[in-house]
């Protein structure tokens, strides 16, 4: 009963986690780029596993040592997330003003030609795998960030050092289930309805671009200072 207690705690925990204020705008921008549901939540998915890769890597051997990690390599991850945060959003916002008129060239029967596109004229090129690999790129520096903080919860939550184990995993499982039901109940939907207007879609990314900019800019002030002294 203790140890279902203990479980059912890291699986909260880690839901709550996945809804932190970083993870959460850094998800949020990965999605705004894309216009269907379910390949937005599963940006979610992926964001919580690459989430949990690191917690393994990172806090099962701390973990299995009792040893906690320096501040200095959180204060350090942490300033990395920040980091990302900027470029994120700094990308999405040079996406949305490329594609809102821009030149192409076409070659139709040996002529080459070329004109301008206006907003609403599209091409299929979304490039979902790359889209999927930087999603997971960001789980895993979010993770690696909250890695420590997770290995010392577990020391201190599970009475046996097996306990903290699975305590470790579940907390992870909880991180992604938390960040795949965010996105499927709460982004993705208000997605799929805006993405229907061109004006509307630019207008989300924008605002998530912004956000992604200002989140980061914040964490990087607050957090250069300690890692500088």
């Amino acid at each position: 009963m203790e140890l279902s207690l203990v479980l059912g705690l890291a699986v909260l925990l880690g839901i709550r986690h996945a809804l932190d204020p970083d993870h959460l705008v850094a998800v949020s921008t990965l999605v705004s780029e894309e216009r269907r549901l379910w390949p937005a939540a599963r940006l979610g998915l992926i964001w919580g596993i690459g989430h949990l890769i690191p917690i393994a890597l990172v806090g099962l051997p701390l973990v299995l040592l009792r040893l906690q990690l320096p501040p200095r390599m959180e204060e350090l991850a942490d300033l990395g997330v920040g980091v990302l945060l900027v470029a994120l959003g700094a990308v999405t916002l040079v996406r949305v003003v490329r594609e809102r008129v821009h030149f192409d060239v076409h070659t139709h029967d040996d002529t080459v030609h070329g004109h301008f596109h206006r907003p609403g004229h599209r091409h299929p090129s979304v490039e979902l795998d790359r889209r999927q690999w930087v999603t997971l790129g960001f789980g895993f520096v979010h993770g690696l960030a909250g890695s420590g903080s997770a290995a010392v919860l577990a020391m201190q939550a599970a009475p046996t050092f097996a306990g903290a184990v699975l305590w470790v995993l579940v907390f992870g499982l909880g991180t992604i289930l938390g960040m795949f039901g965010m996105t499927l109940f709460i982004a993705a939907p208000a997605l799929a309805v805006v993405s229907r207007q061109q004006l509307t879609y630019a207008a989300v990314r924008v605002l998530a671009g912004l956000c992604s900019v200002a989140f980061g800019g914040y964490m990087i002030w607050t957090i250069l200072p300690g890692v500088l002294a």
